[in-house]
Formats: C-alpha cells, sequence, structure tokens
C-alpha cells in the first residue's frame, strides 16, 4: 500500500473547516468537501456569504439567492443612474466655477476688492497707531503730573508733621481738659444732690408749717365758736336782766312792798351785766388770740414759702449754671477736636 503525498491532500472547502477532501470512490466531478454531510456547495455558499456580509439578510436571500442577485442589482442599477444624472449636473456647475476660476476679469475684481480691503485695514490701523500715540503722551504727562503731585504731598506731609505733634499734645490737653470736666460735673451732680435733700427738707418744713397753720386755723374756729357762745350767753343775761327790770318796774309799780324785790332784781341785773361784761372781755380776748394766731400762722406760711421759693430759686441758678459749665465744655472740646484733625493731603485733581 503507497502512502499518499501530502502536497495532493486536499482540505474541505467549506469556511473554517480544515479536514481533508471525502476520497471516497464515485463518478463525475471530484468531491471537494469532507465526510460531514453538512458540509457542502450550498452551505459552504452560505456560510461564505455570511462572513462576508455580516448584516442579517432576509431567509428568501439563502433559498433563492440568483433571484435576490438579480432585483439588487436592478435596484443599483436604478440608483446608479440617478447618480450618473446628477454627476453630470454637478459636472457642470464644476465646469462654470473652473472657468470663472480661470476668468481674468474675475482676478482682477478680487484683487481690486482685496486692495480696497487692505487700504482700509492700512487706514485703520494708521488711525490706531495714532491713537495709541496720543494716548501714550497723555499717559507719560499724567505720569509726569502724578509724580509731581507725589512730590508735593511728600514736601507737605514733612511739613504737616509738626503740626500733627503739636495737634497730639493739644488733644492730650483736651483729654486732661475733658477729666477734669468730668470730675467738675461730679462734684455738680454730687452738689446738686445735696441741694435736692436740702429741698425735700424745706418741703418737710413748709408742710409742718402747713400743719400749725391747720392746727391756728382750727384755734381760730375754736375761739370763734367760744365768742359765739359768749355773745349767746351775754344776750341771755341781758334778757335776763331786761326781764328782771321789767318784773321790778312792775313790783314797784303795784307795791312797795316789792322794793326789796325789786332792789334784788336790780342787784341781779347788775350781776347780769356784771357777768356780760365779763363775758364781752373774754370774746374780746379770744377774738385777739384768734387774730394773733391767725397773723402768727400767715406769717409762718408766708416765711416757709419765701424760704422754698429762694432755696428753689438758688438751685435752679446753679443748676444753669452747671449746665451751662458742662455744655461750654462740651463746645470746646468739639471745638479742639475739629482742630487736632489733621487736614487731608491734597489731591491730583485739586
Amino acid at each position: 500500500m503507497s502512502i499518499p503525498d501530502l502536497a495532493d491532500v486536499r482540505t474541505c472547502g467549506f469556511p473554517g473547516c480544515d479536514q481533508p477532501v471525502d476520497l471516497t470512490s464515485g463518478v463525475g466531478r471530484p468531491a471537494g468537501y469532507c465526510a460531514d454531510p453538512a458540509h457542502n456547495r450550498a452551505a459552504a455558499w452560505r456560510a461564505r456569504r455570511a462572513e462576508a456580509s455580516p448584516d442579517a439578510r432576509p431567509a428568501a436571500d439563502d433559498k433563492l439567492p440568483v433571484d435576490a442577485a438579480r432585483q439588487r442589482a436592478s435596484a443599483l442599477r436604478a440608483q446608479t443612474s440617478g447618480m450618473v444624472e446628477l454627476l453630470q449636473q454637478q459636472l457642470a456647475v464644476l465646469l462654470d466655477e473652473l472657468r470663472t476660476l480661470a476668468d481674468p476679469d474675475a482676478a482682477e475684481a478680487q484683487i481690486e476688492a482685496v486692495t480696497s480691503d487692505a487700504a482700509e485695514q492700512v487706514a485703520s490701523a494708521t488711525a490706531r497707531a495714532n491713537r495709541a500715540e496720543a494716548a501714550t503722551r497723555k499717559a507719560e504727562a499724567e505720569r509726569a503730573e502724578a509724580d509731581a503731585a507725589a512730590e508735593e504731598a511728600a514736601v507737605q506731609v514733612d511739613e504737616l508733621r509738626p503740626v500733627l505733634a503739636t495737634l497730639e499734645q493739644r488733644a492730650a490737653d483736651l483729654d486732661s481738659e475733658i477729666a477734669t470736666a468730668n470730675a467738675a460735673n461730679a462734684l455738680a451732680a454730687i452738689e446738686i444732690a445735696t441741694l435736692t435733700a436740702q429741698v425735700a427738707g424745706l418741703t418737710a418744713e413748709n408742710a409742718a408749717a402747713a400743719a400749725q397753720l391747720a392746727e391756728a386755723t382750727t384755734l381760730a374756729t375754736t375761739a370763734t365758736a367760744a365768742k359765739d357762745e359768749a355773745l349767746a350767753a351775754a344776750r341771755d343775761a341781758a334778757t335776763r336782766a331786761d326781764t328782771a327790770l321789767g318784773r321790778a318796774e312792775r313790783a314797784e309799780a303795784e307795791t312797795s312792798s316789792t322794793r326789796d324785790l325789786l332792789d334784788q332784781a336790780r342787784t341781779d341785773g347788775e350781776s347780769a351785766r356784771a357777768e356780760a361784761l365779763v363775758l364781752t372781755g373774754r370774746l374780746a380776748t379770744a377774738i385777739s388770740e384768734r387774730d394773733s394766731a391767725t397773723a402768727e400762722a400767715e406769717r409762718e406760711r408766708s416765711h416757709g414759702e419765701q424760704r422754698v421759693t429762694d432755696v428753689r430759686d438758688a438751685l435752679n441758678s446753679q443748676i444753669a449754671q452747671l449746665r451751662a459749665d458742662l455744655e461750654q465744655a462740651r463746645t470746646n472740646e468739639s471745638a479742639q477736636r475739629t482742630r487736632t484733625e489733621p487736614k487731608k493731603p491734597r489731591t491730583p485733581q485739586d
């Protein structure tokens, strides 16, 4: 048995199959596929088609590939005809554009337009350069002015330093004066409190005087009542005397025996008159005492009111003086602070 040459061994024609071709004897065309019954011409064509076109295809293409190819060829021919017409139109447009590109008049027009634009750009650039130069000169002038202003400000600062030192010393003096004024204000507050206490004491004294006046008024009222009682008693005594005299006169007229009674009645009348005189004296004394008490109470009230008025006026005067001193101190402090504020240096705009 002879060993076949390896170079004559053919592999299966199915894509991806490395098996040798089935060499089983038979008639007709030599076999080109292996012994696998699934590896045949139709299956190999479908496999190659699937590898060449990985997109999914309809199942009818696998069943009737020739008819499907004929239909697709017809569609592609129609599309190609339309594309040829479009290409002809585009070719005409292209030729027109190429003629314009080769036209010297068009080139001359473009050169003229470009030259005009370039001239405008040059003029604009020249104007910008002129403006930039003017701005540079202005900036240099402003810088020179700023340098001069800075030098002037430095000179002013040197001149103001002694003034500032003087103002600081003055401010320290003002602080000392303010402290003194505050101490004076504290003393004034103490004095005001003392005077307020004195006013309270005088008010209490005035109340006591008013109480005394009320008591004197009560005494006067009592004396008036006593006077009224004495007057009533005197009138009663006079009435009794008149009655006794009447009885005596009637008794003397009727009978001489009644002279003794008349004398007695006269004696009673004289006694009544004497009693009336005594009561009248007491009444005068009571009236005098009432008038004296009223006058004394009036003098005490007037004296108390005068003392209260004098103390109140003195307190108001002292309070007004203290307020004026405080206002003057505040005014002096404000003026000193205004003078001690350093002057602002002059700016270039000034």
